[in-house]
């Protein structure tokens, strides 16, 4: 499993894609080049860019394992009604480890016994999309995205977590690894199949 992210310095835009393989990377890239929604996208987008990034990454399998989740290829959106409002959103989650070789897999080993307790303390908010590491880009870099139907239930999955002790001492072993941690919001395009 790859994901491939591009984020641009647009006015508040970020793109992210999760791929299974460099084949469907090729495969899905063509089919948007004949979107005339993806075409219409970029051309308007395009003049805002001042900064593009991409990076590759690698699932995190310890965390799908300890979750009892398929991996992000498998991942299905909740059904909704077709006359939902849009308020489905994404966080993406982002630690920058120090340098080293044990930075990422100690992060891992953490979470993967410290994210059961913490999805048990709001049980049914929110939906781990994927977790995964830089394996092309800024190395020992690891991120979560986690799916949520508004930015408020989003909050409050991160209140009831942080009542969680065990949840707690995952974050205690990790802090002193992590150089800088970033949260975002994401949104998924209209055309995107994760609604």
């Amino acid at each position: 499993m790859i994901q491939e992210s591009t984020a641009a310095k647009l006015l508040l835009n970020s793109s992210v894609a999760l791929l299974q393989d460099y084949d469907e990377r090729d495969l899905v890239r063509a089919q948007a080049a004949q979107d005339a929604r993806w075409k219409k996208y970029v051309n308007e987008g395009r003049k805002h860019v001042v900064h593009q990034t991409n990076k590759i990454m690698m699932e995190a399998q310890p965390i799908y394992q300890a979750l009892n989740l398929p991996s992000t290829a498998h991942f299905q959106t909740p059904p909704r009604p077709s006359d939902a409002t849009p308020k489905v959103m994404y966080e993406m989650r982002n630690y920058q480890l120090h340098p080293g070789y044990g930075s990422v897999p100690k992060l891992i080993d953490a979470f993967a016994k410290g994210l059961p307790s913490k999805l048990a303390a709001d049980p049914g908010n929110g939906n781990l999309a994927f977790f995964g590491y830089v394996d092309v880009g800024t190395l020992n870099n690891v991120v979560e995205l986690w799916r949520y139907e508004s930015a408020q239930a989003c909050i409050r999955a991160r209140q009831a977590s942080r009542t969680v002790p065990a949840w707690r001492e995952t974050i205690g072993s990790v802090t002193p690894g992590v150089q800088h941690f970033t949260s975002e919001f994401l949104r998924p395009l209209p055309l995107s199949k994760w609604q």
